[in-house]
């Protein structure tokens, strides 16, 4: 560790950061947290964390302020594991000025991130990797590698495209959907916001099986069931909610851009208005159905390049036009006024199957919910489970008393998991910058 912030060589504008870089307070780390069965060889995992690097040298790079602007930078100190209960606060001296982390203490690791330096695919990547390494070599094993980034293969240019540095095309009869005003959303009394309390995680868990084949027999699919189920949940808390019910989910636009390899912050939303619609009036099934298919309408990729092509100029022309940092912190950031709604759905998917999968018996992606009075769900696939975890900064139980007994009444095979609390450390990504 450094206590002196050394001056690093400048290289790429961080034109995707921008929503993220021009905060006016830091903002806290993101972690995934993995629990394994056996206890954790802190030496193998410095060993796993070093063959990751040397096969992804850009996960060592720090993010430098030159006038207004924001660069990658390469940052040629050590990245090193630490033996620390929990995440530690990333990019500043502690880390070695590192925007990724990782940390260990018995049987779990702590992976951590800037979401201004990647996003979270960008740390599935360098999570994956790790856990790849380091089993590899606890067990004397060269496992497959199918979809992990492993040092038997050689980096390309695509991992570190910056999706909003590019113009896209567009199809020649693409013309942009109007955009409708939104109605204000519902939001959930219980929620109270309290930016500088714990999180607290309500959890549960659903067999993968039972629940896939309740998802096609309603014709939808995880994302749009898991939101549905959760306006239900609200609707039968709060039958006179006089709003309409709405989700906003994250998607990754990796494919619809065509840059599906790049660790940076590359995502979208889309809007789904679950409840207080003309569609309450159909069966459950339509419902959910229709769902499915307003998530398809909004998944157009020319809808996606377009605002790309639009918010890539206003990023590159902020940065390459500010003379002081602190005067464009000050400005307003689409950060700050994206309006989250009554419930914020980060559908994460599911790890790559690996012959060491049944090794890792918990994940956990630990994020501060929005500022604002909206409820945080995130949902992964681990182990032939999906694993529902509601955060909130204030007393929830009574919602995710509800989701429970909506997910039961149809006849899901459901497991609550012991409520619990985190706290993340903020990121310190600015020290001796400014």
């Amino acid at each position: 560790m450094t206590s002196k912030r050394p001056d690093f060589q400048k290289k790429e504008m961080a034109i995707s950061s921008t929503p993220y870089v021009y905060l006016p307070v830091d903002i806290p780390v993101y972690t995934v947290e993995v629990t394994h069965r056996d206890e954790i060889d802190g030496g193998l995992l410095q060993k796993a964390l070093e063959r990751t690097i040397r096969r992804m040298p850009y996960l060592s790079d720090t993010l430098v302020i030159e006038d207004g602007a924001i660069y990658y930078a390469e940052n040629p100190l050590p990245m090193e594991v630490a033996r620390f209960v929990g995440p530690r606060p990333v990019g500043g001296s502690e880390t070695n000025y590192h925007m990724l982390d990782l940390t260990w203490d018995g049987n779990r690791t702590w992976f951590s991130m800037f979401h201004g330096f990647c996003d979270g695919q960008g740390v599935n990547t360098f999570l994956e990797s790790v856990l790849y390494h380091y089993y590899c070599m606890k067990d004397g094993t060269e496992y497959d590698a199918a979809g992990i980034r492993s040092d038997s293969t050689q980096g390309t240019e695509a991992e570190t495209v910056d999706p909003y540095d590019r113009q896209y095309s567009l199809s020649p009869d693409f013309t942009m959907p109007e955009r409708k005003q939104q109605p204000e959303p519902y939001h959930l009394p219980e929620i109270i916001p309290n930016p500088a309390g714990d999180v607290l995680e309500y959890g549960f868990r659903l067999p993968s099986e039972a629940f896939m084949r309740f998802v096609k027999e309603n014709g939808t699919s995880p994302a749009a069931m898991l939101s549905i189920l959760m306006g239900e949940a609200v609707m039968r808390l709060h039958p006179d909610a006089d709003k309409p019910i709405m989700a906003i989910m994250p998607v990754s636009i990796r494919r619809m851009l065509e840059c599906e390899e790049t660790f940076k912050n590359c995502s979208n939303r889309i809007i789904l208005p679950v409840r207080g619609t003309p569609m309450d009036a159909l069966p459950f099934a339509q419902r959910a159905a229709q769902l499915r298919g307003i998530m398809k309408q909004q998944m157009n990729p020319d809808i996606f390049r377009a605002i790309c092509n639009m918010v890539g100029g206003m990023n590159r022309k902020r940065m390459t036009e500010a003379t002081d940092y602190m005067e464009e912190v000050n400005k307003p950031a689409a950060f700050n006024t994206l309006s989250h709604d009554t419930f914020y759905i980060d559908y994460i998917g599911s790890m790559h199957k690996t012959a060491y999968s049944d090794r890792i018996t918990d994940i956990r992606f630990l994020c501060k919910p929005a500022a604002g009075r909206t409820l945080h769900i995130n949902v992964i696939e681990n182990n032939g489970q999906f694993c529902l975890a509601m955060l909130a900064c204030s007393d929830v139980s009574v919602v995710a008393d509800a989701l429970e007994q909506v997910l039961r009444d149809f006849g899901l095979p459901v497991e609550r998991t012991p409520e619990s609390s985190f706290s993340l450390p903020l990121t310190c990504w600015r020290e001796g910058m400014i």
